[in-house]
Order: C-alpha cells, then sequence, then structure tokens
C-alpha cells in the first residue's frame, strides 16, 4: 500500500529543523534560471532582492515589472545605489547587468527555492487539488498528521500556518516566491510536512514549478483544460517526485483517465465505485453522518459532523494518506474523525426552537451542487431553504446554472445579492430566472441581510436554511470576517424571536 513513498515517509517521520542561517543566499541566476539571457556578464550573483529599487543597497538585484515600474527612473536609482544587477522580461538601456526571463514570477519563485535551499526537499509535500473539496481535505490531511505526533504546515483559502503561527492572510491562495518563502518558514518552524491547497489556473500559468509534490491528492470532480494547454493537473501531475503517488477519485472516470495517461503511482477512494479505500453513508441524521470505511477485508465505523458524500469522500482520501504512512485503518480513521468543522464549509448553526441555518461558502456551481446535494438529503422531515448569494460581475450562464440547482433542490428558494454586487443585482438576477423553469417560486431579496431574516422568521423549527454567501473571490480574512458577521447576525435574531415569543423550558421525566 505504501507504494514506494518510503523517501516521503522518512521525511515526516525523520526530519530535522534546518536554520537559514545554514543556508548560503548567493544564488547563482544562471544556474537557478538556466533559460535566462545575460547582458555585460555571464551570470549574475545574488545575495539578496531589493524589496524596491529606492531600499536598494549596493550588490542587490533590482526587478523590474513591465507596467508597473519607470524603467528610466528605476534605471538612474539602480545605477545610483550601486545595485548588482536588474531581473528583467526585456532589455533595458543601461550598463548595469540584466538578467532577461519570460515571467518575472516565476523566475522569482526559482531564485527564492535556491536561496532558501529548496525547502520543498526537506518536508513531505502534499498538494490538494480539485474543482471542490480541497479546503476541507486539507485541512482533514493536517489534523490526521498533527495527530500522527507531525508537526504540519498548512495554507489554505481559509488560513496559513507554518506549523507554529496560523493566521488568516489578506490575500487569496499563495503561489510562486510566496509559497517558496512559506514553505521555509515551515521549515524553520520545524515542520516536517506541509500541506497546500493548489489553484488550477496558478498551475496552468507554472506558479508550482519549483516545488516537488510526494503526494497529490485530487478532489472534487475532473478539472478540465482552460482555454489553451493543460490543464492544472496535468502540470501539477508533472511535478510529482518519482516516488511520489496520487490519491485520485475512482468516481471521477475523467480524472482516472487523465492520470493514467501520465503513467504515475496512483491509490484510488471513492463513495460509489470500488476503490483501494470506500466511504459509504450508512446514516444521516441529526447533522451527523455515519460511515463505513473499507480498506482491503477491514472495515471501520466513523462518525463525523462533516455531512453528505462530497465529505464522504473528502475523508476516504484522507484515510487513504493515513494508509499510505503505514497507519492501520482504525487509528487513520479515528485521527480523521476528529476534524468537527470548516469554517464556511456546511458550517451549521443550532438553537432550540428554530430552523437550523448552514453557512457555505460555496463559489462555483460544483461546490453549490456538492453542498445542494448533502442538505437535500439530510433535512429530515423539515423543507430546505436556500438562499443563494450572486455576484453581478459574474457570468451569466453560471447565474443561470445556480438558478437550475436551486431550482431542482430547494423546497424554498430566495436569491440575493453579495453586499458588494448590490447595484448589478437586477441583471443577475434575471439571469439566475434563465436557468428556472418556474420563476414564480424564486423569492428576489436585494439586501443579504433581510433575505436571511426574512428566511428566519418564516420558516418552522424542523427546517434547514443553507445560506450560500457565493462569493469565489474573498480572500481568506474577508470571508472568516464575513463568516463571522453572519454568525453574529443570526444569533441576535434568534435573540429578538426568543425575547418576543419565549419558548417553554424543557422538562425531564422520570
Amino acid at each position: 500500500m505504501r507504494h514506494g513513498i518510503d523517501q516521503a515517509l522518512t521525511k515526516a517521520t525523520q526530519a530535522t529543523p534546518y536554520s537559514r542561517g545554514d543556508v548560503d543566499s548567493s544564488v547563482s541566476l544562471r544556474k537557478a534560471l538556466p533559460a535566462a539571457r545575460f547582458t555585460t556578464t555571464g551570470d549574475i550573483l545574488a545575495d539578496s532582492i531589493a524589496a524596491s529599487v529606492e531600499q536598494a543597497k549596493r550588490g542587490d538585484l533590482v526587478v523590474y515589472r513591465i507596467g508597473k515600474d519607470d524603467p528610466a527612473r528605476l534605471v538612474a536609482q539602480a545605477m545610483a545605489r550601486g545595485a548588482g544587477g536588474i531581473l528583467t522580461e526585456q532589455l533595458l538601456p543601461c550598463p548595469v547587468p540584466q538578467c532577461i526571463v519570460g515571467d518575472i514570477e516565476l523566475a522569482m519563485a526559482a531564485i527564492a527555492a535556491e536561496q532558501l535551499g529548496r525547502p520543498d526537499q526537506k518536508l513531505l509535500t502534499i498538494g490538494v487539488i480539485g474543482s471542490a473539496g480541497k479546503t476541507t481535505t486539507s485541512l482533514l490531511l493536517s489534523t490526521l498528521l498533527k495527530s500522527s505526533g507531525v508537526r504540519v504546515g498548512f495554507q489554505t483559502d481559509l488560513g496559513v500556518n507554518d506549523g507554529v503561527v496560523q493566521t488568516t492572510a489578506p490575500e487569496s491562495l499563495i503561489s510562486g516566491s510566496s509559497l517558496i518563502q512559506w514553505l521555509g518558514d515551515a521549515a524553520d518552524a520545524g515542520s516536517q510536512a506541509a500541506v497546500m491547497e493548489l489553484s488550477d489556473e496558478l498551475a496552468r500559468y507554472g506558479h508550482y514549478d519549483e516545488i516537488e509534490f510526494d503526494m497529490v491528492v485530487v478532489t472534487g470532480s475532473a478539472i478540465g483544460a482552460g482555454d489553451f494547454g493543460p490543464s492544472g493537473l496535468q502540470c501539477v501531475l508533472e511535478r510529482l517526485a518519482a516516488d511520489g503517488v496520487v490519491i485520485a477519485p475512482a468516481d471521477d472516470p475523467r480524472a482516472m483517465k487523465l492520470i493514467e495517461e501520465q503513467d504515475v503511482r496512483t491509490v484510488t477512494y471513492g463513495v460509489r465505485k470500488a476503490a483501494d479505500v470506500t466511504a459509504k453513508i450508512i446514516d444521516q441524521s441529526c447533522g451527523m453522518t455515519t460511515l463505513l470505511v473499507t480498506y482491503d477485508d477491514t472495515t471501520a465505523v466513523m462518525e463525523t459532523s462533516l455531512c453528505g458524500g462530497a465529505m464522504a469522500a473528502n475523508h476516504a482520501a484522507a484515510v487513504l494518506v493515513g494508509l499510505l504512512l503505514d497507519q492501520p485503518l482504525h487509528e487513520a480513521v479515528e485521527k480523521v474523525s476528529t476534524l468537527r468543522s470548516v469554517p464556511g464549509r456546511g458550517q451549521r448553526l443550532s438553537r432550540y426552537g428554530h430552523a437550523s441555518i448552514v453557512l457555505d461558502l460555496g463559489g462555483t456551481p460544483d461546490r453549490v451542487a456538492a453542498s445542494l446535494r448533502t442538505f437535500r438529503s439530510g433535512k429530515g422531515a423539515g423543507r430546505l431553504w436556500v438562499i443563494q448569494a450572486i455576484d453581478g460581475g459574474e457570468q451569466p450562464e453560471i447565474l443561470a446554472r445556480y438558478g437550475h440547482l436551486i431550482e431542482r433542490f430547494a423546497d424554498k428558494a430566495i436569491v440575493t445579492s453579495l453586499p458588494s454586487s448590490r447595484e448589478n443585482f437586477l441583471a443577475a438576477s434575471h439571469a439566475v430566472l434563465d436557468g428556472v423553469e418556474k420563476c414564480a417560486s424564486m423569492r428576489l431579496v436585494a439586501d443579504r441581510t433581510r433575505a436571511i431574516q426574512w428566511a428566519m422568521n418564516s420558516s418552522g423549527p424542523n427546517d434547514t436554511i443553507l445560506v450560500i454567501t457565493g462569493d469565489r473571490y474573498q480572500t481568506a480574512m474577508s470571508a472568516r470576517t464575513d463568516l463571522q458577521n453572519l454568525e453574529a447576525m443570526i444569533e441576535k435574531q434568534w435573540d429578538k424571536a426568543d425575547a418576543a415569543d419565549p419558548k417553554p423550558a424543557l422538562k425531564i421525566v422520570g
């Protein structure tokens, strides 16, 4: 079952922290960037890269970004400050040595990797890529590794942890040189493993090319190619270590075909089809799901508050990684099941006498479909209310897809707006209705807070209200802040309702 990942396992269990003081920060750009062209010299030795030309010191490498910097001013200051060279995408008229590359950001990542002594080689590196489920799977893997005594760093679109310090980043998923720097921080902090949520788009443009992955976990449905060239998954698989392994979804034939074409070591997980590890839902009620997780001739029972078929698949993928790290099935199941909630991923809020409210970030039709299926099947005897917040700048065909999905799965459907795009709500809501057969079944409420409050006041105690916030471009910090504000508003609304109509206290008899 270990499929040749002995070297990776050694990284996770025997790696020792290293200090950047032990790394020679002087980098040969000729070595780091073999395809680059040089002027006036055959190489440039870079000890450090100036944050800006105004802060450059003698010998620093200065970066010229087309469209952001004034070339004449940058050249003048670089010469005055004694810069050791200029990293640029075009030839500049000056005597300062220049390194000319095709993409500044990719070149910066390659330089950072050399400066830090390839921190990816000092960690067990796990990349998680897919159309849905990346964040949850990344956190499940981090939970598994932590419970196994491995210090682990992780980066997701909900936050970043270097193994010691956890932060909510004011930016989207990091990549390129920022990701290399984070790997260096994780290694400095004594981490032995790094779990990274990967973006399909960033992968297609080479932003992970300086990382060698020991494991690649594929989640959700297959990722198609972009407008041209290979898909992000194909690009990430090209960065798989020689003894690395892919954890693949057996339920997705498109993904399986693509992975098989890459001729890489593969193990599979699934919910609907036969796989190396399968997870079958045997009960789903009261906000809990019970799974039977099977590997070979062994089965273990798992109970989790992360509900639905998509979440079951995420758990199966994480358990499979535990098995690859030579853990018994029952231990891997127990460790994975300790993750009880993920902010904005089916995050359930409950109070006696009121409808349960579920907060889900959504962001793409695939994620929304998975969430709708989960809470439709788990709604019990009550109704499923769906509040879909839409972005006025979203493509009309995607908005129509949202309309089709919520009409199909919701008992009561409300379309509302993101707070940032209320001025475009009318046009965007018309696009949503293009995907709906019975337009009268949709309620349009431009103000998201009012939409949620109306649903809370109109729903019954057995109902479930699914609130899909819908902003795919939120940063980690803004997403967490938005969720916290929604939680506070919901609690305040419940307090107000209870004050107006106090419920009798429960009496225990017998």
